[in-house]
């Protein structure tokens, strides 16, 4: 089987796809794929890790402001459309798969006009303006709820849960504090501000930084040039530096260890990205969220709704909001364990089964 993916940009279109690529790889030892992405997003050195190999393409991208580059996405969409020809036409797929991301929509109109069977799959609850545009050409339309289903078209459209990743399921906490160097028996917070980063909660950690090591351990996701340790001389004094030192591990980004550190934390803050929230789902994880303004506070809303996360608005975050959330959080267990029990039954842990059976449907007709 010979099979086009396309996503990029951010992580967030990349892991489910990911997720279904291992799973279609279990069933047929002659797969053949190709990955279309983005020149400089961060998905080119993950997927190295996989094997997959990739080739960026030109796309264009609608910013939700107001932007001169705006007057150049068409174009930029218009060139890309025409790459993919080329590269469905030399690589012949039997099928392509989308999650979102601007650079998949060249590749879904460039499938459409050939008639190759397209998959697009809307992981979050409000539909994104790329998935918009590829739902009308696709053949296929997944979703992870219900709920969405009423704004699609209806025979078109499945519900299949949002397919994880096999390693999500990998963590280890002895690994995890081997790698981290840090303590099993002292409490873990995992702060993470998607693929990234996110200043504002990076800054408003280093406001707080000194009485969150004074009891827990912190492993800080910052995001690449996004670190704060420059700042340290600046907000504290030499006793607060060396806990800093014993119990702050800060990263711009993990791979693999990312799933350790999940094992190891007791408590996850992180943004509202789908595929992020996929992942604390399936590992049953008390979590606190932050969502950037937007489509990621319907999600946040969606998951409180059924009081499987904490959430706290960017709007309302400050550094004395964010301690007391956090404080109530760590020592409240009670609390923890319900959103953790709560949030287990989001996600379905066979999306991924699920979606390439549909895969092989689609094929055989």
């Amino acid at each position: 089987m010979k099979i086009l993916f396309a996503g990029g940009g951010t992580m967030g279109s990349v892991s489910p796809l990911v997720a279904i690529y291992q799973e279609l790889k279990e069933r047929d030892a002659n797969l053949e794929v190709l990955w279309l992405g983005t020149k400089k997003g961060p998905e080119k050195d993950f997927l190295a890790e996989y094997k997959i190999p990739f080739k960026p393409i030109i796309c264009g991208k609608w910013r939700q402001y107001f932007s001169l580059s705006n007057l150049c996405t068409p174009l930029f969409v218009l060139l890309g459309f025409f790459q993919c020809l080329f590269v469905l036409r030399k690589f012949k797929p039997e099928i392509v798969l989308t999650a979102g991301s601007f650079v998949a929509v060249p590749l879904m109109y460039a499938a459409w006009f050939l008639r190759i069977p397209r998959f697009a799959h809307q992981q979050d609850l409000e539909i994104g303006l790329a998935n918009k545009l590829m739902i009308k050409k696709a053949t296929i339309v997944t979703v992870t709820f219900s709920d969405v289903i009423d704004k699609l078209p209806y025979k078109k459209t499945f519900k299949i849960s949002n397919p994880v990743r096999k390693e999500v399921f990998l963590g280890n906490r002895e690994r995890a504090a081997q790698f981290f160097k840090l303590d099993l028996s002292v409490p873990t917070i995992l702060i993470m501000g998607g693929g990234t980063g996110a200043q504002i909660i990076n800054e408003t950690t280093l406001e707080i930084l000194g009485q969150l090591v004074e009891k827990y351990q912190i492993i800080h996701l910052t995001g690449a040039g996004k670190g704060i340790s420059d700042e340290f001389a600046n907000y504290f004094d030499r006793e607060t530096l060396k806990r800093i030192e014993e119990k702050y591990r800060a990263y711009e980004f993990l791979n693999k260890e990312i799933f350790d550190a999940y094992a190891l934390a007791d408590l996850v803050i992180s943004r509202a990205g789908f595929a992020a929230l996929t992942e604390f789902s399936v590992l049953s994880k008390a979590v606190l969220l932050i969502p950037i303004p937007g489509h990621q506070e319907f999600n946040a809303r969606y998951f409180a709704k059924f009081n499987a996360v904490k959430v706290l608005n960017q709007k309302d975050l400050n550094k004395e909001t964010f301690w007391q959330t956090i404080e109530y959080l760590m020592e409240n267990s009670a609390e923890r364990a319900t959103l953790s029990r709560n949030i287990i039954g989001m996600i379905d842990k066979d999306a991924a089964k699920r979606y390439v059976d549909l895969i092989y449907k689609a094929i055989e007709k």
